[in-house]
């Protein structure tokens, strides 16, 4: 029996578990005090009784439909009502204004939190209109049947909906056109947006950036030598597609991510009148990377929300803590997982911000943006998934406030996802992992490594196969083998003395999820069952312990491509599969000769003209097209011979960033981006033989196997050390990690 509710007017203002109180609620609360009533502020339905749609009478007063009408008028305090998953409940009866109230009495019986994803009544149109939820700080209607539109309407009204600051719409269908309008219509009131498995394309990112990610800039030169700065392309401003031309000029120090003060957070900005100082929560400067991050989960708010609360009622404060109900500057948490969003969409996200996204979200973007076909020889629903040659975009020269990143693996591993009829599961993920990756590797050579930004602290890595032929479970490997390198520079580099005007260190990456794939085995290639998972046995090695595995045990040997012909000139590869750099014994003659191909065939020089548009004006820009006969850089080969196609000399123009300098670009080269991207693409699709397939092994029992070995390590250091003081720095590295590492399946 569920305990009975005091009647104590002194008492804290109660966050109700409906496990315990929903009968005794629903059916005794005629016996129960207004003054009892009147402390409950939370009422929690998220867990109780979703597979027991009849726990109530039949009776329509006391149905719940019925009974959630009554809400407002029986909890006067109430200000979190959270209903996810229970299809049986109709919402609309939350936004009933109570009739017995007036005045200050109505005022105080309106929600601030408000979390309805899932269930299977359609909110009516005038929903939002309603008094009720005009206070509503935090809103979650994720997955309801029905169009946005009346939100949208609503909130393009100047009096409605003027407290939200965190606003939950995944599954509702959206597209860009309504999507554009309710950008326009928040502005910057909202600093949370989850967008998450919609229709979104790259065309909301223009009205996106445009109406709610509008803060002064955190990006400054004050961090140049640990960092590198931004600078302007010197001829030529931007692109109405691209965006402003900014390039990153590295110091000695940043390119190789290397600096000795790269773990030091940022001091505060100190003013020589502290009369005129303004407070730095109010000035355009970035955060000093040392905090927690701030969080926007159900959870949180509502325990925010509990704990801003005061000690006795009724005195109910008048808006939610301040932590939630601000956004100074718009969106800094931002989901766009599950769209339809591009490589180059997602970044142009990243670089259009002024710096102040915190949290950003997007599990699958498509690597090819606009402008690229694929070729004929591939089925017509081929797809690339991934964001191989983005990882400047993460470095805090672009995103100095990031510090949640949730994001395709190949940020990490170059292998995209790759999505084709006619090829397995298996075969799909063997030929990216084998044939795309090594062509990824040679376009795109720079990826992401932890020391890149170390005011990131929490990294998931998203769509991972189960089964790798070698090169996953190396990439793998050898990120958290960096992770504990620099968890490692990290103590090496703070000061012994506790001194005031000792630096304040960085924390680093703390929490890594790995999220896998289902582990699709597959008869052809001769298994028989699914091996054991047991990922459970992974995590109970402890918080945050490492793994090893030794990345020349994963690579298999690679076979040679037959040869290819390249226009007159035949060049014999003795590169692995898709390679892209080609070197023929005549390699002299053929690197001598000039390319006979468009555009090289009219074109003397390296550079060719595109009009492109800017403000409302047209300008014509020199986009480097190479140096037009085959050299040292097999990117810079590769891109010369996709030029062939007229198609991609029409796309979008971009800058060349670091990956594409260290892969032979000039570093102030204008790039045909579908060119460039069009070179990691095969000729045509290959489906492996069973032996490579029957190569491919477990990562996770990979990963296991690399946990125990680097805890054994650890622990041996330990006991030679004489010592239990984690700090200890061991004769031999050992490559444990302290942080946490989640396994999701």
């Amino acid at each position: 029996m569920a305990p009975p509710l005091t009647e104590s007017p002194q008492r804290r203002p109660a966050a109700v578990d409906l496990d315990w109180y929903l009968h005794f609620i629903f059916h005794r609360v005629p016996h129960i005090s207004p003054a009892t009533l009147a402390l409950v502020i939370v009422l929690d339905f998220r867990s109780f009784a979703k597979a027991n749609a009849h726990f109530w009478s039949d009776n329509d007063r006391e149905s719940i439909p019925a009974t959630l009408k009554t809400l407002p008028r029986l909890f006067p305090a109430l200000r979190c009502m959270l209903l996810d998953g229970h299809t049986e409940a109709d919402p609309a009866g939350l936004a009933v204004a109570p009739t017995v109230n007036s005045g200050a009495a109505a005022s105080a019986s309106r929600l601030w939190m408000l979390s309805i994803s899932d269930c299977a009544s359609q909110l009516p149109s005038t929903f939002f209109l309603s008094d009720h939820v005009q206070d509503l700080v935090y809103l979650d209607i994720s997955g309801l049947p029905g169009s946005l539109q009346s939100l949208v309407l609503a909130a393009e009204g100047a009096r409605n909906l003027t407290q939200l600051k965190i606003l939950k719409i995944r599954k509702r269908e959206l597209g860009d056109a309504l999507a554009a309008r309710l950008f326009k219509a928040f502005g910057t009131r909202l600093w949370s947006l989850d967008l998450s498995h919609n229709n979104l394309t790259d065309n909301i990112i223009e009205p996106l950036s445009w109406h709610c990610l509008q803060s002064p800039t955190l990006r400054s030169d004050r961090h140049f030598r640990a960092e590198g700065k931004l600078v302007c392309h010197p001829v030529v401003y931007g692109d109405g597609d691209y965006g402003p031309f900014k390039l990153i000029e590295e110091s000695d120090w940043s390119g190789t991510f290397d600096h000795p003060e790269r773990y030091f957070a940022d001091t505060p900005i100190y003013h020589p009148d502290p009369a005129r100082a303004v407070p730095q929560e109010q000035e355009s400067v970035r955060a000093d990377g040392r905090g927690p991050p701030k969080y926007d989960t159900a959870g949180y708010v509502k325990s925010a929300i509990i704990g801003g609360m005061p000690s006795t009622a009724p005195a109910l404060p008048a808006f939610p803590p301040g932590d939630i109900s601000s956004s100074a500057w718009g969106i800094t948490h931002l989901d766009l997982t599950g769209n339809w969003l591009t490589a180059f969409g997602l970044e142009k996200v990243i670089r259009t911000t002024p710096g102040q996204l915190e949290y950003l979200a997007c599990d699958a973007p498509l690597l090819h943006g606009p402008g690229f076909t694929w070729p004929s020889s591939w089925p017509e629903a081929t797809r690339l998934y991934g964001i191989p040659g983005s990882a400047h975009a993460f470095r805090p020269v672009f995103s100095p406030n990031l510090r949640v990143l949730r994001i395709h693996h190949s940020l990490v591993t170059q292998i995209p996802t790759l999505e084709t009829t006619g090829l397995s599961t298996m075969a799909r993920w063997w030929m990216a992992e084998t044939i795309i990756r090594e062509r990824i590797e040679v376009a795109y050579p720079e990826a992401f490594q932890p020391d890149m930004n170390p005011r990131l602290v929490s990294l998931t890595l998203t769509k991972i196969p189960r089964r790798s032929f070698g090169p996953l479970l190396g990439r793998l490997v050898h990120f958290l083998r960096l992770v504990a390198s620099q968890e490692q520079g990290i103590r090496d580099a703070t000061p012994d003395s506790s001194s005031r005007r000792s630096p304040t260190m960085l924390r680093g990456l703390r929490h890594i999820c790995l999220e896998f794939d289902a582990d699709l085995v597959e008869d052809a290639a001769g298994f028989s069952a699914v091996d054991d998972l047991d990922a459970e046995a992974l995590l109970s090695m402890g918080e945050g312990e490492g793994f090893s595995f030794f990345q020349d045990e994963l690579i298999q040997p690679k076979p040679k491509l037959p040869p290819r012909r390249v226009d007159d000139a035949t060049i014999e590869s003795s590169e692995t599969p898709g390679s892209m750099s080609g070197r023929s014994a005549n390699s002299n003659a053929t690197h001598s000769a000039r390319l006979q191909h468009a555009p090289f065939a009219t074109t003397a020089g390296e550079h060719i003209q595109h009009i492109i548009s800017w403000n409302g004006k047209t300008f014509e820009a020199f986009v480097w097209i190479g140096p037009g006969v085959l050299g040292p850089h097999p990117a810079v080969n590769a891109y010369m011979m996709a030029l062939r196609d007229p198609n991609l000399r029409r796309g979008i123009i971009g800058p060349a960033m670091p990956t594409h300098v260290k892969a032979g670009v000039p570093p102030d080269a204008l790039l045909f981006y579908a060119a460039w991207d069009a070179t990691v693409i095969p000729e045509a699709p290959r489906s492996p033989s069973k032996a490579e397939m029957l190569d491919m092994r477990d990562v996770i029992d990979g990963l296991k196997a690399f946990r125990a070995d680097t805890r054994s390590r650890y622990e041996q250091a330990l006991d030679k050390s004489g010592t239990s003081d984690v700090a200890t720095k061991p004769i031999e590295p050992h490559y444990f990690w302290t942080g946490r590492l989640e396994i999701v399946v």
